[in-house]
């Protein structure tokens, strides 16, 4: 399995890379063609939908903990009695996720009626009704996808994935340039996520042996999982609020343009976050199976340092050089109409960048079931959130909205989390402090040098962001590996680096 593990982070970076590909040239694209307003109101309604995934109420999470620990046990009896039994619940989840799209669907126009002209509130029905579809059909079929990644096939899980995203603009490019609009693109995503779905389940039943076939309901295992994934749904609805309500609340009070202002950064922010997502997203089996086996916090930590320190080193460069070139940038990449989606972005990259750095300190805390307790700080968060960003965002718009949701991540997240991980979880969150403090201070020549030369010797356009972007990348990984990396993530660039330069491999 450490295989997988090792491949499917690498699949997960190249995941990234073809997102981030996507975000680069295809979203423009879109966005160009279809204008602010319209773009706008395809970025509402994803949202609006978005915030339906949180119907499983917890239960994929739970289904990848305690499949993991029936498989630990050796309770293979137990394994296929839960797949029968959650394939059912999750169908019902469908039929009633369908049923609420099709009442906000109803209610489109009552909702956002006072900011949007009567075309575009026609349109957002159209496009909500659609994805109201898409829920109804995938939501049965989505557990196999949990099911993929309890069995650690994570190769399978992140091809699956990286097809997924890349479909989309394959085949929309073409359709846009003949003239295709929003709903097009939401048809096509939705026939796409259903193809991967499917994909998932003939999956699970041909080469994982699992058909999903109901043999009675376990009120024990039902009830044990309840009690766990409790807390999780309430944290996945917190993470729908915290990035979505945004989007909601400029619907409501702004207009379509702003939701395009903050659209276009939240997808900036969500390509920081995947580079995190990446490497913690395969360690939630490892670490349950780290804890079944009772090994301890002292091994548990040094998992924790190892993954924070690796996605410390990728995070702050990506949050520095954004802080550098990113105006620039997003003028040049979505145009001068979107220039504030610098600020918003910026805003969101920086309150996230030590949350998502310890992001692996979720996974132990699930995995010993103390997942209580931060649930419920961050559902607090997320009305805090709500609360403030309204009147934010009636002031300032989309930056206005963006202050709100870090001023609710950091007092949560750092102020308040850090605390409960050291005293109560037996995390060491002083060990991680020391060691992205040292990582920070010794980057600081690199930064220092770069601002230097951009501003002794200044560019213009696209060869600013090419050269200067290009020097802060060297200066930042000779610093990084003379510097800053210990033995292990030294040893692991001879590796890899080996395997594409043969002598670097050889000399290590």
């Amino acid at each position: 399995m450490v295989n997988q593990r090792r491949a499917g982070a690498l699949l997960a970076y190249v995941y990234i890379a073809v997102n981030s590909l996507i975000a680069l040239v295809y979203l423009p694209i879109v966005k160009r063609t279809l204008g602010s307003s319209e773009f706008g109101l395809y970025e509402l309604a994803a949202s609006i939908i978005n915030y339906m995934s949180v119907m499983d109420l917890g239960f994929g999470n739970g289904i990848v903990v305690y499949t993991t620990k029936y498989r630990a046990e050796g309770r293979l009896e137990k394994e296929q009695k839960l797949y029968g039994m959650f394939a059912v619940i999750f169908r019902i989840i469908g039929a009633a996720a369908a049923a609420i799209g099709v009442v906000l669907t109803i209610l489109t126009p009552t909702i956002f009626g006072a900011s949007m002209t009567p075309e575009e509130l026609s349109k957002a029905r159209i496009l909500m009704g659609i994805l109201t579809v898409n829920l109804g059909l995938t939501f049965p079929l989505s557990m196999y996808g949990n099911v993929v990644i309890s069995h650690e096939k994570f190769v399978f899980s992140k091809i699956v994935a990286i097809l997924r995203v890349a479909l989309n603009p394959l085949i929309m490019i073409p359709i846009l340039v003949m003239g295709a609009d929003s709903v097009a693109i939401v048809t096509v995503m939705t026939v796409v996520s259903i193809g991967c779905h499917l994909a998932n389940y003939i999956y699970c039943r041909r080469r994982l042996g699992i058909s999903g076939k109901f043999l009675g309901f376990d009120g024990g295992i039902f009830k044990e999982i309840v009690s766990y994934s409790a807390f999780i749904f309430i944290a996945e609805i917190v993470d729908k609020v915290n990035w979505s309500v945004d989007h909601i609340i400029l619907g409501i009070v702004r207009g379509t343009e702003e939701v395009t202002v903050y659209g276009m950064a939240s997808n900036y922010n969500q390509l920081v976050q995947q580079l995190s997502a990446a490497i913690s997203g395969v360690m939630l089996p490892k670490i349950t199976k780290m804890v079944a086996r009772r090994e301890g916090d002292g091994a548990l930590n040094r998992e924790f340092i190892k993954i924070s320190r690796i996605q410390f080193f990728l995070i702050f460069l990506v949050t520095c050089g954004f802080a550098m070139f990113g105006h620039k940038f997003v003028i040049f990449h979505v145009g001068a109409d979107c220039e504030n989606s610098y600020y918003v972005a910026l805003i969101l990259i920086v309150a996230s960048l030590i949350p998502i750095t310890q992001s692996v300190a979720i996974s132990i805390i699930k995995a010993k079931n103390l997942f209580r307790f931060r649930a419920l700080v961050i559902l607090g968060m997320a009305v805090a959130n709500a609360a403030v960003s309204v009147p934010l965002a009636i002031r300032y718009g989309a930056v206005g909205g963006a202050i709100g949701t870090a001023a609710a991540l950091v007092i949560a997240n750092i102020l308040i989390l850090n605390v409960y991980y050291s005293r109560r979880c037996g995390i060491d969150i002083a060990a991680y402090w020391k060691n992205v403090g040292l990582m920070a201070a010794k980057f600081t020549p690199s930064i220092v040098l770069t601002l230097a030369l951009k501003f002794a010797f200044p560019l213009e356009g696209i060869a600013e962001l090419l050269v200067y972007g290009a020097v802060f990348v060297i200066l930042y990984f000779v610093s990084a590996y003379a510097f800053v990396m210990n033995g292990y993530e030294r040893g692991l660039v001879k590796k890899y680096a080996g395997k594409v330069f043969p002598l670097i491999g050889r000399q290590g």
